[in-house]
């Protein structure tokens, strides 16, 4: 008979939550999936946390730990993986694992036998690293392992992996299996936590989808299929897989070159040769996420390569070129000014195109007017912090519009957000593309990236290993997202 290891009841949280229904077993990995993000952050709470609910109840291990009757606040043994880790940099490896825990009760540190101890650890998952190594040298994918054993040291019934693909790559993603099977074995439960289905399919052995802080389906093995999951994001395939909009990717390749590397070395990348036309959309692949960060800091301009050469438009970067833009991860946190209006988040980076716009209220209110079916009105008197990442990231995209730029680099630009979010994010792409502006976007997994791309140059080894065109994405195996349906051209 299966343990039960948490079980909620008709847990409502309105205006996020309700009627939440989910019963996790020890040793399986189970999916949340959000076709919308709303309710997703609540309920991994109240997985966490014994917090006032509107109704229903909560169980752990059988333990009735909250309900809406009374409310603890107590914490529940339950640890979360996500982007920002557990760990703490400047410490190493051991300390993390065997000193920095609850149960830890160490007075005088033998740093031979904790290293004796983690090599232990570290053989039944397949992973050497030396003693005292320090947590700042580790690969992202090292880091999620050590988070891992940490888990299992504290005895975590639950482990929650939110969005691990925003900082693992999908080679490692790829070894990842084995080891929660691992982990499964020795009665370890987790909650694998994503937006796209096809990515949590390859680890869930059951699905939980939700939309609009609903339970909409339940699914299972046989049910977890392209099919099953088509029904509940056929807004999606209408918008992005069955439009007109797939006849603009994929055609003549334009001569002009808009962006070059030229035999570039710099940090981990070896003699890169890259290019992306004019009103071309090139997505670059580093599967092993050693170079995106390396080579975005050249394309700013911050950095200057060993060797080799990076152009844009035809000379060196610059950080004052309003015909170049660049967007982070996270873009919603990055690049919105709290200080600034809703509305000057929107034109600053706008006035190069439009003649004294800081001087003009006129011309202020009538790019308002323009912008106010997607924002809303009284713009100037709103600041950022009232609004939610949905909306910040609307921002974002609707200035580079208005900025108009010539060239344009994202880095995972459909990294943690739902299906409507992805949506309204291929259609700025689009006019982009409409635009004739040039897009490279760097990817450590594809999501929905080649529902944008002309082109996919997959990187290993800090260097060009294969490039494809659209209508060949079909034919590489390693791609684990939505590959577009093939122009009717």
């Amino acid at each position: 008979m299966r343990t039960e290891v948490f079980r909620l009841e008709q847990v409502s949280l309105p205006p996020v939550l309700h009627d939440i229904h989910m019963h996790l077993y020890t040793g399986e990995v189970v999916a949340l999936i959000g076709v919308n993000a709303l309710g997703i952050d609540e309920l991994l709470t109240i997985f966490q946390r014994n917090i006032p609910l509107h109704y229903g109840h909560v169980y752990c291990m059988d333990v009735l730990v909250n309900d809406y009757l009374s409310s603890s606040k107590t914490q529940n043994n339950v640890t979360v993986i996500d982007r920002t880790s557990m760990l703490l940099d400047t410490m190493t490896v051991e300390e993390n694992l065997f000193i920095l825990r609850k149960s830890g009760r160490h007075h005088i540190i033998n740093y031979a036998l904790l290293s004796k101890q983690m090599n232990i650890l570290l053989k039944e998952v397949s992973l050497a690293i030396p003693p005292r190594t320090l947590v700042k040298d580790l690969s992202p994918y090292e880091k999620l392992i050590i988070q891992f054993l940490k888990a299992s040291l504290s005895r975590s019934p639950l482990v929650i992996l939110k969005d691990i693909s925003t900082f693992v790559s999908d080679l490692d993603l790829s070894r990842l299996k084995p080891i929660l099977d691992y982990f499964t074995k020795k009665g370890m439960t987790f909650l694998y936590v994503c937006n796209h289905h096809q990515e949590a399919f390859r680890f869930a052995s059951r699905c939980y989808l939700m939309q609009e802080g609903r339970v909409i389906k339940h699914l299972f093995q046989d049910q977890m299929t392209d099919q099953i999951i088509n029904q509940y994001a056929y807004e999606f395939n209408e918008s992005v897989e069955l439009g007109d909009r797939q006849n603009q990717y994929g055609g003549y390749r334009a001569q002009q070159v808009m962006f070059e590397c030229r035999d570039l070395v710099y940090g981990d990348i070896q003699s890169l040769n890259l290019s992306v036309g004019s009103s071309e959309t090139v997505v670059l692949l580093d599967s092993e996420n050693m170079v995106l960060k390396q080579l975005f800091d050249l394309c700013t301009g911050e950095k200057q390569p060993y060797s080799g050469s990076i152009t844009i438009k035809g000379s060196p970067p610059s950080l004052h070129d309003r015909g170049i833009a660049m967007v982070p991860a996270k873009p919603d946190v990055g690049l919105v000014f709290d200080q600034l209006s809703l509305l000057d988040n929107i034109l600053f980076t706008s006035d190069h195109k439009v003649p004294n716009l800081w001087l003009s209220q006129s011309h202020r209110r009538a790019l308002a007017r323009d912008v106010q079916p997607r924002f809303g009105s009284q713009l100037s008197l709103h600041d950022p912090t009232e609004y939610d990442s949905r909306y910040r990231l609307r921002m974002v995209y609707q200035r580079i519009m208005l900025q108009k730029p010539e060239f344009l680099c994202v880095i995972q630009p459909f990294a943690s957000i739902d299906m409507y979010q992805r949506m309204e994010l291929i259609s700025y792409f689009d006019a982009f593309k409409r635009r004739g502006t040039s897009i490279l976007i760097l990817a450590v997994s594809l999501s929905d990236t080649l529902q944008i791309a002309d082109r996919l140059v997959i990187l290993k080894d800090g260097k060009m290993q294969r490039e494809l065109l659209r209508s060949e994405f079909s034919l590489y195996s390693g791609i684990v997202g939505s590959i577009p349906t093939q122009s009717k051209k």
